[in-house]
């Protein structure tokens, strides 16, 4: 598997973490900035005629979040990934796969200290070929998919939870869906995806986040 030394790393990191004594969850306050690094699993919303195609891949996401006051944060996220789209007509069906990066900028609320959701405007920009996994279609019928956009644009919608944390360091769960706004018609682009990573807490108006609770 191609992500399978990193999501190893991972997970070993994750039941150290979780063998240590745990501190209390992280306290959003203006100023703060994060980083949150992890695997990314998603698998295209889609259950028609070539659903076989559909696998599950897994990517690389990178989310840096500022605080801008106790409750809520600005948020940029940067995934890569392998993504499949489909498109129907009738019983015809094409399924193309390409390599993008899905650049992300939004809000994120806190409505607990470790529980938090996100609303954000994406942008998907493709990076390599379209790798065409089943076409029903002729050449002359035109029915590409947005693999062969030069963009994408959508809503990402995500929750989050912190399932440990370590001062600097937290593990967190996230779910997060997104919704094509610039899909063809019948075309099936959005998307749902799950990941655990590793928050590093960069910087405060405090030394230390152990601090925020003192």
């Amino acid at each position: 598997m191609k992500y399978f030394r990193l999501i190893l790393c991972f997970l070993s990191l994750s039941i150290s973490m979780l063998a240590a004594k745990s501190v209390h969850a992280y306290i959003p306050q203006r100023g703060n900035v994060v980083a949150t690094l992890s695997p990314y699993f998603f698998k295209t919303n889609y259950d028609g005629h070539e659903q076989g195609q559909n696998k599950i891949g897994t990517g690389i996401s990178l989310v840096a979040t500022g605080d801008v006051d106790n409750k809520g944060s600005l948020e940029i996220a940067a995934i890569y990934m392998n993504k499949i789209y489909f498109r129907e007509d009738g019983n015809r069906t094409v399924a193309e796969k390409t390599q993008l990066m899905h650049i992300t900028m939004g809000y994120r609320r806190w409505w607990t200290e470790p529980f938090s959701t996100s609303v954000a405007l994406y942008t998907s920009y493709p990076m390599g070929p379209v790798d065409v996994l089943h076409n029903d279609f002729t050449v002359e019928e035109d029915m590409g998919t947005t693999a062969r956009s030069t963009t994408e644009t959508g809503l990402d919608l995500a929750f989050q939870y912190e399932l440990i944390n370590r001062e600097r360091f937290s593990i967190m769960a996230e779910g997060r869906y997104s919704y094509s706004l610039t899909k063809k018609s019948s075309e099936y682009a959005d998307q749902y995806g799950a990941s655990i990573g590793i928050r590093y807490f960069i910087q405060s108006k405090v030394a230390s986040p152990k601090e925020l609770r003192e």
